[in-house]
């Protein structure tokens, strides 16, 4: 039964009947037929929230995760500060989406915390016997993945929302609209964001609080099908059966996970001063700016840095303890001199924690181990990542990518001005810099060109003090000498090869589009394969994801003139160009 308070608050709501009522003649419905369709929709989405169903899914949630992981890290004053924040004013949060158990351990950290549980919005393939039911009681609300073409739906659940948030509760979602399968933080989805903002705009609340919020794991359970998932291949329903047999896998040691709080964004602020028109044009900048809060917001782990180290080798044979550890210690000297945000103890990372990362990936098969320590001979062991497994261990890489971006396109685009010398390099270097923003801005959800090139300027500034004048003085190789070790081998390469056969498709194209994005996805997850295969590419570069993310790049970067019949010099000169960077990554060799 739907709540009394919400049934008035949607159904009785002259703005919803008025617009269910056009809704109706628009589809050649009768009024009454139009409203049993919404009363159906909304007995399938409601949720029903007891305060003693949702405590014992707190509770629950923790010895969850507790069969997989130490501890959940958060620091308590982050919720300390939402309370004010929150106060007549409802919180929506905004989680990155890693793994099933996410909602879990955001829900236990809530629980632990004394604050109320979120509403959650839920997709409907979580709706299943035994959770369904506990996950309604604890505050979920179901919806589907698809409803384009129900406009009734569509209306109850904007309505539903808005009331949700007139009511003052805190809601949650997740901004990818589904989890990674790279690491990587996805493009925001924008029909909730869209609906709240509406909720907004008409007066249901006078302000919402967005709240980024980073979820990382040490080690992520659900990696054998991610990557699976990446090569093609269906992602596994969700049914009691698949609940059961995952639980049950479950009693590994996979480390921490860490819950981090990104800076809340009020709403009202970001749209202040704009008309309506302007502001449903900026729900596109919003969804962008929360994904970049999260991931100014997610830590470096020392699993991220350990694999990092291990795919940045450019030798066959792997590396040795003692190579490892000068790798990690310097990336994690690294992140202190920068100051990126890192999980607790990243700085005290020893020889036996590196070991018993090392261990866990070994368990799991993602990381060859060559040799015995133990052995008379007394012969280290070597570590190194099989081709097979670059995918898999990528995506421990690509949760802390985005932190080496500037550092890395200040390499690429040095590398990338060429043999030219004096003023006509710095040039080069400027036109280039400019040139890898427009390919990566959208993909890393990077600031504007201007505040990029800042952030690579200081980042040049502080590992070469003076590097212009050295740059002008002394030329592109020893600028980049002095950079070493370089990033952009282990943090870009992989992006921009699954760019380039993108592009490089796109432009074999007879109108230089595709006319199936499937199928187009279909070849080049084949040729990228065949590349990976032949060794012209890192096996990584060969994901679905990845590859996605390239056809949005190429889109985008469409002449203005969108009806042109013929594309292909512009993807052509695409794929050129992104190849001439990928030349500029391999003259800098590996860690």
């Amino acid at each position: 039964m739907i709540p009394r308070s919400a049934r008035l608050g949607v159904l009785a709501d002259p703005g919803f009947r008025s617009d269910l009522a056009q809704i109706a003649k628009e589809t050649g419905r009768t009024d009454r037929e139009a409203m049993r369709a919404a009363q159906r929709y909304l007995r399938e989405m409601h949720t029903i929230p007891s305060p003693l169903v949702a405590r014992f899914g707190g509770w629950a949630g923790g010895l969850l995760w507790r069969r997989n992981y130490r501890n959940v890290r958060y620091d308590p004053q982050d919720l300390e500060r939402l309370a004010a924040l929150g106060t007549g004013r409802p919180l929506v949060f905004l989680p990155s989406h890693k793994s099933q158990l996410d909602h879990a351990v955001l829900h236990h950290v809530l629980w632990r915390s004394g604050r109320p549980p979120n509403y959650t919005a839920s997709g409907i393939n979580m709706n299943f016997f035994l959770l369904g039911p506990i996950l309604r009681r604890s505050g979920s609300f179901f919806i589907r993945r698809r409803f384009g073409d129900r406009p009734v739906y569509k209306r109850v659940l904007r309505a539903y929302l808005a009331h949700i948030l007139e009511e003052g509760n805190p809601v949650e979602w997740y901004i990818e609209g589904t989890r990674s399968r790279t690491g990587k933080v996805l493009p925001p989805t924008y029909g909730l964001l869209t609906y709240a903002a509406e909720a907004l705009w008409s007066g249901r609340c006078d302000d919402i609080y967005a709240i980024p919020v980073s979820i990382s794991y040490d080690h992520v359970e659900e990696i054998e099908p991610y990557v699976a998932e990446q090569r093609g291949a269906s992602k596994r329903r969700e049914t009691f059966i698949w609940m059961i047999k995952s639980i049950l896998r479950m009693g590994r040691d996979y480390g921490d996970i860490h819950v981090r709080l990104g800076e809340p964004l009020s709403v009202a602020e970001l749209f202040a001063g704009h008309p309506e028109a302007d502001r449903r044009g900026m729900i596109g900048a919003l969804g962008t700016e929360i994904c970049s809060r999260i991931n100014r917001a997610t830590p470096v782990t020392a699993t991220s840095l350990v694999v990092s180290a291990i795919l940045g080798d450019p030798g066959p044979h792997g590396l040795s303890m003692a190579r490892l550890g000068e790798v990690v210690g310097e990336l994690v000297r690294d992140a202190d001199a920068r100051r990126l945000p890192a999980v607790d103890g990243l700085a005290e990372v020893d020889r036996a924690g590196i070991e018993r990362i090392v261990r866990t990936l070994a368990r799991r098969g993602i990381v060859t181990v060559e040799g015995d320590s133990s052995r008379p001979d007394g012969a280290s062991p070597t570590y190194r990542i099989e081709p097979d497994q670059r995918l898999a261990a990528s995506y421990y890489r690509n949760t802390v990518a985005h932190h080496y971006v500037a550092p890395a396109a200040a390499e690429v685009a040095i590398a990338a001005a060429g043999r030219a010398t004096g003023e006509a390099l710095l040039e080069g270097f400027h036109d280039r810099l400019g040139a890898l923003h427009g390919l990566l801005e959208s993909d890393f959800f990077l600031p504007g060109r201007a505040t990029f090139s800042g952030q690579v300027f200081g980042e040049l500034a502080r590992r070469v003090p003076a590097w212009e004048s050295r740059l002008l003085d002394e030329g592109s190789a020893r600028v980049l000498d002095r950079l070493r070790p370089h990033r952009a081998p282990w943090a870009l390469r992989h992006f921009l090869e699954a760019y380039r056969v993108v592009a490089g498709l796109l432009a074999e194209e007879p109108a230089g589009r595709p006319s199936d994005r499937k199928a187009f996805l279909r070849s080049a997850l084949e040729r990228s394969l065949s590349h990976a295969r032949q060794g012209r590419i890192p096996a990584e570069a060969a994901s679905l994801p990845l590859l996605s993310a390239g056809l949005r790049m190429a889109t985008r970067h469409d002449p203005a003139a969108a009806d042109d019949p013929d594309l292909r010099p512009q993807r052509e000169a695409l794929a050129a160009e992104v190849g001439r960077f990928l030349e500029a990554i391999k003259t800098l060799g590996g860690c």
